[in-house]
């Protein structure tokens, strides 16, 4: 008898309780869960949009040089948006995020940063395309092997703004 009044408890309770925020839907309509990959995929990216936004104000505040300038108020700028949309929906799925970029990241970026003039530059050049080569992976793998559709939508989304990015990186080298 305890059972069945416990039943209809609970049964109401989740009826009214609202879903966390953990899964996406997929264009069927059905609800796909935030997969392993799926927040590695969103923890990897947001560090790298830090790395990149904190690689342009490196090179804002070091280089003269017109070209790698001008990168790099476009890596700041596109990161800045990339990051923004990854934020809002990592904060949708529950998907905590760190706040600084990797060590191994934070080393690479000073170890460019000890350099002067054209060797900055070059130096500089060389982290943004492997940086970038990195990410495109990155996002290809999600492609491959992430579940959440909303999280796959950011990886389609900025291979097309991480190209462009090679192809000025590229072009200036």
């Amino acid at each position: 008898m305890l059972a069945l009044t416990i039943a209809p408890a609970a049964q109401a309770q989740s009826q009214t309780a609202p879903a966390p925020v953990t899964a996406s839907v997929a264009e069927s309509g059905t609800v796909a869960p935030v997969s392993r990959q799926d927040r590695a995929y969103l923890r990897q990216a947001h560090r790298g949009h830090l790395a990149e936004i904190a690689a342009g104000k490196a090179a804002l505040r070091e280089s003269r040089d017109r070209g790698v300038r001008e990168i790099a108020w476009r890596l700041i700028r596109d990161h800045r948006r990339l990051d923004a949309r990854l934020r809002h929906v990592a904060d949708r799925l529950d998907v905590w995020l760190p706040d600084a970029p990797s060590a191994e990241q934070r080393a690479a970026l000073r170890a460019v940063t000890d350099r002067e003039g054209r060797r900055f530059d070059r130096a500089w050049l060389r982290l943004q395309a492997d940086a970038h080569y990195r990410s495109l992976r990155l996002g290809q793998a999600e492609l491959r092997l992430g579940r959440s559709e909303w999280v796959k939508d950011l990886a389609r989304d900025s291979a097309p703004v991480i190209r462009h990015h090679l192809r000025m990186i590229r072009d200036e080298q």
